[in-house]
């Protein structure tokens, strides 16, 4: 399947994580759930399973630290550094992506030391990740850290080190969801499915604005949703226009239309990390109609989105949804 790329995606440093393509299957249980719970309109649900990656458990993320740690190794890095919440599946990936590597990992992370690691924390320390916590919690001083942190790398002999930004968010690392939209437009056409609307939820914006990016240099005008679950709508939409112009420009593509950047701020709740009882009753839902597990942070939250766009009737019969499952059913453990 990477063959059909080749002419699309430009030639970046690259080092590979995971085997490719993920799977993308049809949740007809879901489906048939959601007619029997009184939606008159349910569309043909398919399910792009990223979470079935396979680095450290999954997630998309390591579509993006595929070509963040290929520029890394370019580079000649030593140590790379980044930063997220306590139960950050991209600090986890960031971590096995290293260790895969032969690299150090540093994380710096939100709030005080836990009295027990859990979860994604568990499994980061396991992966031989140096962890800091920036002692506040807000996301934000993990960046004021990483600020202090890199230029140290430069000082110490043998050592060269590469930052990578909250999420894996920026330009080179969306170029891998550019990429995984391309595999999804591929994956669809292979079994005669037109994609109406892709759905997914989004953090820091990274994914959407790469998939935006791909859709359109392969010349597709699907739509794409995201679910806003780490900060307010508006603020988040800024953020996915703003990389998805900088990653079309990457990829010599045309220039993505700022009405086309849809983020919803319907399902965030208390806010990032703090679970709802729409997130809740979605996880719910696609376990036991699935058996596909969803954690309550990031993707529960986008697919409590999807199941309200389904039920304010939003799509019809014939429309066929594509819902990214992004990864971080290990959170459910934390």
């Amino acid at each position: 399947m990477e063959q059909a790329y080749q002419n699309v995606i430009p030639a970046y440093p690259r080092f590979p994580l995971a085997h490719f393509p993920s799977p993308l299957h049809r949740a007809e249980r879901m489906e048939a759930a959601l007619r029997d719970a009184g939606c008159d309109r349910v569309p043909r649900i398919y399910l792009k399973r990223d979470d079935l990656l396979s680095l450290a458990m999954g997630g998309s993320e390591i579509r993006n630290l595929e070509f963040q740690i290929g520029e890394a190794l370019a580079q000649g890095a030593t140590d790379v550094v980044t930063t997220g919440r306590q139960q950050s599946n991209h600090c986890r990936l960031t971590a096995a992506a290293c260790a895969k590597a032969g690299i150090r990992a540093h994380l710096v992370l939100a709030g005080m030391p836990p009295e027990r690691f859990t979860g994604n924390l568990l499994l980061a320390r396991l992966l031989g990740a140096r962890i800091y916590f920036s002692g506040s919690d807000d996301s934000a001083s993990g960046q004021a850290w990483i600020d202090n942190i890199a230029p140290a790398f430069s000082m110490l002999e043998g050592c060269v080190g590469y930052v990578i930004p909250e999420g894996g968010s920026d330009a080179r690392g969306a170029v891998g969801h550019a990429l995984g939209a391309l595999e999804l437009l591929q994956q669809c056409d292979a079994i005669g499915v037109r994609p109406t609307a892709i759905v997914l939820a989004t953090s820091t914006g990274g994914t959407q604005a790469g998939m935006l990016a791909g859709l359109r240099k392969a010349g597709r005008d699907v739509r794409v949703v995201g679910f806003a679950v780490a900060k307010p709508a508006e603020e988040l939409a800024a953020d996915v226009r703003r990389l998805v112009d900088e990653v079309a420009a990457e990829l010599g593509g045309p220039a993505v239309d700022a009405a086309s950047v849809v983020v919803d701020g319907g399902e965030p709740g208390d806010g990032y990390g703090a679970g709802t009882a729409e997130a809740g009753a979605a996880i719910e839902l696609l376990a036991r109609s699935e058996g596909v597990l969803a954690d309550p942070v990031h993707t529960g939250k986008g697919l409590a989105g999807l199941v309200s766009l389904i039920r304010d009737g939003s799509f019809t019969r014939d429309d066929a949804v594509l819902f990214i499952h992004t990864g971080g059913a290990i959170t459910l453990f934390a």
